[in-house]
């Protein structure tokens, strides 16, 4: 998260790999395995919270999620996330992997960055071949998303929202600094934000001189918030793997914590009629934001993703 650094890349580069079986015996991390990966990556592990079926590790930039049959592994600043996949591999296997999916939303300060997008994909199709999107227009807003699947993997019942948020409201940043709150923990209370799902477990961190990350886990859910509240940049990210039968609660609860100026909705889930009727919830439309770009893309991995940009209209 954001150091001393005047503009910090808050946007993150996300990946997550399905296993198609679980193997509680990758989540062992007593050989320092996980903290490898981390490192390669070009951040540290802060700290770990676990629950029965998954690990949930907060990072020096943003968070990994391990359980026995998927990671999940999301960094922000200028790490370089795909440097991770061999140290990955070493642990799940190559033959056990089902699905890979990389995403990565364009950056505020894309020429700091060691490498972009597509020399990212370069990289990950040494290991698996795939195919990449743009979800979004080219010049405002947009996400890519690289992903690989095996003919055998299918999809059932999974879900991933996420919440990209730009142009917050300074004022309701300020509870995610350490002079306005005291633990990273007692900041999630003030906000509300632990308020948003019951029963979660939360572990969260204050970076110097500027950030916020949380995780929170509750058996196999999870969601993650990162926060990077420099005026000149700021941006929050939040996702959970909670299934909603209707998205507006959770997008207005989140919302209504930053206000921002801009945002992007994401839902990623598997094609069954399960999750389906779920794309339809979350492409609300909000009062004081209008929808610039809505689109739902169905890919041949057995997956969708529903993308849409609000801009503020006040």
């Amino acid at each position: 998260m954001p150091s001393a650094v005047t503009h910090f890349e808050g946007p993150e580069k996300k990946l997550e790999i399905i296993l198609f079986s679980s193997r509680r015996a990758i989540r062992a991390n007593t050989d320092g395995r996980w903290d490898r990966v981390v490192r390669a990556s070009g951040a540290e592990v802060i700290s770990c919270i676990s629950t029965d079926a998954m690990d949930a590790y907060l990072l020096s930039e943003s968070s990994l999620f391990v359980w026995g049959d998927r990671v999940l592994m999301i960094t922000c600043g200028q790490t370089q996330l795909v440097q991770a996949v061999p140290e990955i591999m070493e642990i799940v296997g190559r033959d056990q992997v089902a699905m890979v999916f990389y995403e990565r939303k364009n950056l505020m300060f894309p020429s700091r960055q060691p490498a972009d997008f597509e020399a990212d994909v370069v990289k990950l199709e040494a290991h698996f071949p795939g195919k990449s999107y743009r979800l979004g227009p080219a010049n405002h807003d947009h996400v890519h998303v690289f992903f690989s699947s095996h003919a055998k993997i299918d999809a059932e019942h999974d879900a991933t929202f996420q919440l990209l948020m730009s142009d917050l409201d300074p004022s309701a940043t300020e509870i995610f600094t350490d002079r306005k709150a005291g633990t990273a923990v007692q900041a999630a209370r003030l906000s509300r934000l632990t308020g948003i799902y019951d029963g979660m477990e939360v572990d969260g961190h204050f970076f110097t001189p500027y950030g916020y990350s949380l995780n929170g886990v509750n058996g196999q859910d999870y969601y993650t918030l990162h926060v990077t509240p420099q005026h000149d940049g700021s941006y929050a990210s939040f996702e959970t793997s909670v299934i909603e039968k209707d998205y507006a609660r959770v997008i207005s609860e989140v919302l209504s914590l930053f206000r921002p100026g801009r945002f992007s909705v994401l839902l990623t889930t598997s094609m069954d009629d399960g999750c389906l009727p779920l794309h339809e919830t979350a492409a609300v439309t909000l009062p004081g934001y209008g929808v610039t770009e809505k689109s739902l893309y169905e890919f041949d991995c057995g997956y969708a993703i529903t993308y849409l940009n609000h801009v503020s209209t006040v």
